[in-house]
């Protein structure tokens, strides 16, 4: 029997929140669909608590969407940055069962950039350091 002959389906993420990473102090968008019939209702929650008690600065610049149509799940957190990390889960359900699909923020920890010494470019780099004194280095190594 196929999936359209069935009147009724338990909620199912067809397209997962994706991975990816977003710079501190930019706007981190994560889309998913879920299906199901009858169209699920979602709720979120972070930290295990729902996303909506939280207020303050732990609240704020956290918005959700939920389009039952197209069944479209969007969070999104304007100006990323520490406190926002945690797990973030999106539940579905409907009369015939629930799903969730979970959303986790670590930080990551940047290397100490390296700074090299002047006139450490070398013309076969595509790309290098330079810092503004370097920039005459630079140019005649070029021929600029």
């Amino acid at each position: 029997m196929s999936e359209e002959a069935i009147p009724w389906r338990p909620p199912k993420w067809t397209q997962p929140f994706c991975s990816s990473r977003v710079q501190q102090g930019c706007e981190a968008v994560f889309e998913g669909v879920v299906s199901g019939c009858p169209h699920p209702t979602v709720k979120w929650t972070w930290r295990g608590k729902p996303l909506e008690e939280f207020t303050g600065k732990a609240g704020r610049g956290k918005m959700t969407k939920h389009d039952q149509k197209s069944g479209k799940v969007t969070l999104v957190i304007e100006d990323l940055g520490p406190g926002d990390e945690g797990q973030y889960e999106c539940r579905a359900d409907n009369p015939y069962g629930d799903s969730t699909c979970t959303i986790l923020i670590n930080p990551e920890v940047t290397k100490k950039s390296v700074v090299h010494p002047k006139g450490s470019c070398r013309p076969k780099l595509k790309a290098c350091h330079i810092d503004s004194d370097d920039y005459a280095d630079y140019a005649a190594l070029q021929g600029l």
